[in-house]
């Protein structure tokens, strides 16, 4: 391999690696390799891989970068589109992984040599978080995350970790975003719940888009949620519809595998994932609704983060529509699909809500900002500093160095908000 080659490789690895927080991706050189082949790990920020670690290999072609990169992933994600294949882990000719952006224009995909491996685990990414997979011949579908996936999933990608990680590199602390609490009136529900079966908790009406700056919020403990229980939180103009199935609902859901939807009137209802799954430890959700967003925060080692660094959605009008007047429900919904009972408590939230940043802080004028689904910017070299070092990291500095390489709001609006029904429910 030529010295420029390796110069190139190197720049685009340590570009990958200093991105961390948005391509949630860590390369390394492969033990006495020359620029071939490398070990990455990934962490997604969103879906049934939430905080994960995704393990796998990379090889680069001799003709690189006219041809695309051999990507091997071992960790199986329960994604068709991403393991439909199941070749050799090992053959440095042939990616196991079936997507246009590995494949040469010359062989019939979209790789071109102006990309860069950074291009390439942000197609990858991408391809394990979205919601709805783009088919080769036209169209999309669904991948929907179900209890039993999420369960075999994370039991199988800590087993693929266990197997790999005397070649993986370290993975960096996960950057998380900070929540920012701001006084809230707590919203009133039982003190606990005791799934049996299906139950839903529904609160008394609140309104959004009010001038009124109340925020309102709820925490719960589901330190409880086993791997059978299903558990969603809805906020909807409907006190019976909790998937959007009827034209004239509007609705902002979150669930336990991470599953989120969003839905205007009159439109379809347009699901995603969003944050981590909820039955994975000891989580504390407090949900917060004003401010033009519904944010959900979880706390961790004494502070609250924002649950998928952003909020599961605004609430502007267009996001969901012009709603003022309108009377909105905030239902939490159980559903026991196996094993034993669960209890979800309350928590008093001692007045606060938290929120991501409050849109005015933020100086931003910029309406795309409204459809960001996606992670926040930060500086990715200054995520990279503090990450450790492992053996591997080592090995590219010592190839660097031989090389000589340089680097040249819901608000209240009077309503009642006591709960208006505890029930056994037909569950979405």
């Amino acid at each position: 391999m030529s010295s420029n080659r390796r110069k190139r490789i190197w720049k685009e690895v340590k570009d990958a690696n200093a991105d961390f927080f948005n391509l949630r991706t860590v390369i390394a050189l492969a033990p006495d390799d020359d620029f071939s082949q490398f070990y990455f790990v990934m962490s997604p920020n969103d879906g049934l891989m939430a905080h994960m670690t995704v393990a796998g290999c990379l090889y680069i072609p001799d003709t690189y970068p006219e041809s695309p990169p051999v990507v091997h992933l071992y960790t199986k994600t329960g994604r068709y589109n991403v393991d439909v294949y199941s070749g050799n882990l090992h053959d440095k000719t042939r990616s196991t992984l079936c997507f246009d952006i590995l494949r040469s224009q010359a062989n019939g995909g979209v790789w071109k040599p102006e990309y860069s491996i950074s291009s390439l685990f942000a197609s990858l990414m991408s391809a394990i978080v979205s919601f709805y997979v783009p088919q080769q011949r036209g169209g999309e579908i669904a991948e929907y995350v179900s209890m039993e996936k999420l369960d075999t999933v994370k039991k199988a990608a800590k087993e693929t970790y266990e197997k790999y990680k005397h070649l993986l590199p370290i993975v960096p602390k996960i950057p998380l975003v900070e929540a920012t609490a701001v006084p809230a009136k707590q919203m009133s529900f039982p003190s606990t719940i005791t799934t049996e079966g299906n139950t839903q908790a529904t609160s008394g009406p609140i309104y959004l888009q009010s001038p009124d700056s109340c925020i309102q919020s709820f925490a719960m403990d589901l330190s409880e949620l086993h791997a059978g229980i299903v558990f969603s939180v809805i906020l909807s103009n409907s006190e019976g519809d909790l998937v959007g199935k009827k034209p004239g609902t509007i609705l902002v859901r979150n669930g336990v595998t991470a599953t989120a939807a969003r839905k205007r009137a009159n439109e379809k209802t347009k699901w995603f994932y969003h944050g981590k799954p909820m039955n994975d430890g000891d989580m504390r959700l407090h949900v917060t609704i004003g401010r033009d967003q519904m944010t959900f925060a979880y706390c961790s080692n004494g502070r609250r983060y924002v649950h998928g660094d952003c909020p599961v959605s605004r609430l502007t009008d267009s996001q969901i529509g012009d709603v003022r007047g309108i009377p909105f429900y905030v239902h939490v919904y159980l559903k026991r699909k196996s094993g034993g009972p669960a209890k979800v408590t309350w928590l008093d939230t001692e007045g606060q809500g938290y929120i991501h940043t409050v849109r005015d802080q933020m100086g931003e004028t910029n309406e795309d900002i409204d459809d960001d689904f996606g992670f926040e910017l930060v500086d990715g070299l200054k995520v990279v500093e503090d990450m450790k070092q492992s053996e591997e990291s080592r090995d590219l500095l010592v190839h660097m160095s031989e090389l000589s390489l340089t680097d040249n709001g819901a608000t209240d609006d009077g309503g009642n908000n006591d709960v208006k029904s505890l029930r056994p429910v037909d569950g979405p």
